[in-house]
């Protein structure tokens, strides 16, 4: 992938600004919902704690209900993209991992739903475990952001004709080194949604069958997406990420999203992250004008964002039940374009692999 610097672009200050503030201890005080962009870690994720996110008053248990909370990863290298993800709804849950072979265009996806008291989705990163255990299904995500550890560990046997899995995955959650991009967004007056994001370096082993492949830190990259929030009745938004290394050896990613949040001016989790700093990026829209698996545009309106993602394979979930609908399209593929970055500086995307997200639910 290329990272280009040119004379006419470092002297081209960008006119976006979004105000990045230190993270609060607690993101929920006397009731009320502490909203923001930060530029660290908060220790006490108790969203739980929120009082009347919504109109009509709800007793605690079935606020809880509305409650979506979740961890997922991205992580790989140049031959293989991966996706991890602990998913709980409270009205039904999902754990997934994906696993594809950009070399030989080879797709396995592991997936089970599963009552939602059957996984747990901590409070924050702050020594704590996400995870699912059943007899066929393991995922497990330990975190302790004091000493810059998250650990993925990941066993599969017996899972209809898919190959068994074990896999085990080691990253700096070093969030001084590799500033993260931690925020909590408002949907209404005291109703939003948190998200901490990080791009980071990774190493590990997977055994996929027969396969084993090593993954090294300097050409592996995991990226964490520890989620919480009372989302809108229904939930609609457009999310792109991808992630790799520049030519330089420079570990590059980004993160876009284009959702019901308020003021997105203001309140948005948009990022270029390089080298391990976090530049803010503004809002973004997306177009699919020859459908879903044909080139998607991404752009904004400062000139920030020009970006082309280019689909080679889907991930669907298409679920119309009564009251619960979900409609999810899932691609991974190659994105192309530029971001540039808080000084000015154009940074040419070229080739690097991700995944975006067209998502729908009626719940």
């Amino acid at each position: 992938m290329n990272h280009d610097r040119d004379e006419q672009t470092t002297t081209v200050i960008p006119s976006y600004r979004r105000k990045i503030e230190p993270a609060p201890e607690r993101l929920v005080e006397n009731g009320k919902i502490r909203f923001g962009c930060f530029n660290d870690a908060i220790r006490y994720v108790n969203l739980d704690e929120a009082k009347g996110p919504y109109k009509l008053p709800l007793p605690g248990r079935l606020q809880g209900l509305q409650l979506r909370e979740w961890q997922a990863f991205q992580l790989g290298n140049q031959d293989y993209f991966m996706l991890v993800a602990i998913y709980n709804a409270k009205k039904f849950a999902l754990v997934q991992f994906i696993c594809y072979d950009i070399v030989s265009g080879k797709k396995f996806k592991y997936e089970k739903k599963v009552p939602a008291w059957k996984l747990e989705v901590p409070n924050g990163l702050f020594d704590s475990t996400a995870y699912y255990n059943s007899r066929d299904m393991s995922l497990k995500a330990s975190h302790d952001i004091d000493s810059s550890k998250l650990r993925l560990e990941i066993a599969i046997k017996g899972l209809g004709d898919l190959p068994d899995v074990k896999a085990t995955f080691r990253a700096l959650h070093d969030t001084e080194r590799y500033e993260p991009t931690v925020v909590s967004l408002p949907f209404a007056n005291n109703r939003g949604m948190y998200s901490h994001k990080c791009l980071m370096p990774m190493k590990g082993k997977l055994r996929i069958g027969k396969d084993k492949v090593k993954f090294d830190p300097d050409s592996s990259f995991l990226i964490i997406d520890d989620h919480k929030g009372y989302y809108p009745f229904p939930t609609r938004y457009d999310w792109i990420t991808g992630a790799g290394h520049t030519q330089e050896g420079s570990l590059i990613g980004f993160n876009l999203t284009d959702n019901q949040v308020l003021d997105q001016e203001r309140y948005n989790e948009n990022a270029l992250w390089l080298d391990g700093r976090n530049h803010p990026l503004p809002p973004i829209k997306v177009s699919r004008p020859k459908g879903l698996m044909e080139t998607w545009v991404i752009k904004d309106a400062y000139g920030m964002v020009d970006l082309r993602f280019h689909p080679v394979v889907d991930t669907q979930v298409d679920i119309n039940a009564l009251l619960f609908k979900s409609k999810y399209s899932g691609p991974y593929g190659n994105y192309e374009g530029s971001l540039t970055d808080s000084d000015g500086n154009k940074i040419s995307i070229d080739q690097l692999f991700g995944m975006g997200e067209k998502f729908y639910l009626r719940i």
